[in-house]
């Protein structure tokens, strides 16, 4: 499958998304993020760091208590804490990865393309969790012109005809 430069954003496209920027602000909408999607070494949101630096503190203290201790004491530590990290990671680092999706995509539209272009997240209404928009299959233009009507600016709407 071909991907396609993205497409600059529009006047239109710019105004609806200072509507969904004030949704976001002001918690009338959420975003839910797919840590399974996003977490993977080509996503726009991946942090190597997070990932690697646990795995570097088990390996650390297990080789120091092989030394230190002995062999099967160092080996224990290190399947033990393995184990833990394989079933915990995941809990402990979403927030992060939360956070980070959060921040980039809020600020400007045009880092909110690119990730909505990648998918993995979602924008889901405040008030009832069952009406969202998935990123890249939803529209995001429309679920924001229908549920947050009310916080995109006017502009939009006047082409003109101030005189009318």
């Amino acid at each position: 499958m071909a991907k396609y430069p993205i497409q600059p954003p529009t006047r239109q496209d710019l105004i609806i998304f200072q509507g969904l920027q004030r949704a976001l602000v002001e918690k009338k909408a959420l975003v839910k993020v797919d840590f399974k999607k996003l977490n993977k070494f080509k996503s726009p949101f991946f942090n190597p760091w997070e990932n690697v630096l646990p795995l570097l503190v088990i390996l650390t203290l297990s080789l120091l208590l092989m030394v230190a201790d002995n062999l099967i004491v160092g080996t224990g530590v290190l399947l033990a804490l393995s184990i833990g990290y394989a079933f915990a990671a995941p809990f402990f680092l979403e927030p992060f990865m939360h956070n980070r999706v959060v921040k980039r995509i809020v600020p400007r539209i045009e880092k909110f393309l690119v990730a909505w272009r990648y998918g993995g997240f979602s924008i889901v209404l405040a008030a009832d969790p069952r009406y969202s928009c998935s990123a890249p299959f939803g529209d995001w233009r429309q679920f924001t012109q229908m549920y947050f009507s009310d916080l995109i600016p006017r502009e939009m709407g006047e082409n003109g005809n101030d005189g009318q």
